[in-house]
């Protein structure tokens, strides 16, 4: 019988491709945003863009624990956002606890209005690719998937 190469091993390993998938999306986030968007934001910015929009009152540790990045790296990405010119950062209270919180400025509003309209461009091709079903089971499984691994430990996210 043949040795299995290291290929064999991982083509069909779903950890694997999982991974491989999380890392391969990332940088085709990055490359998407530079080449049809803009260089001026990075991805992570463009996703806290539409985070703040989506959710104006979102908080600086909620926009951290979606992108899995650490709360401290936020900040410092909204204070270069806010130097650029895309938000403004205002003091608030919430339940009596004052807190900082982050405006879209009109810069902000235009360059989220035509990153839509680029990123349709994906949406239009996995509609075409996928339907509307398959892409639930695909979430759904992933969402099974990590209920497998939850029950053999507990990880926490940032």
């Amino acid at each position: 019988m043949k040795r299995p190469t290291i290929k064999d091993l991982v083509e069909n390993f779903i950890p694997y491709q999982i991974a491989y998938t999380a890392n391969y999306n990332n940088s085709f986030r990055r490359e998407f945003q530079a080449k049809y968007i803009s260089p001026e934001l990075g991805a992570d910015e463009f996703a806290i863009l539409r985070l703040i929009d989506v959710e104006p009152d979102i908080s600086q540790t909620d926009i951290a624990r979606y992108l899995f990045k650490g709360k401290a790296h936020i900040g410092k990405m909204l204070n270069d956002m806010e130097e650029k010119g895309y938000i403004k950062r205002v003091v608030d209270t919430k339940a009596n606890v004052m807190i900082k919180k982050s405006l879209l400025t009109q810069k902000a509003k235009e360059y989220l209005q035509y990153g839509k309209l680029k990123a349709r461009i994906i949406r239009d091709k996995m509609e075409k690719e996928f339907t509307d079903e398959e892409r639930q089971m695909f979430v759904s499984y992933l969402k099974r998937f990590r209920s497998v691994l939850a029950s053999l430990a507990d990880v926490k996210l940032k």
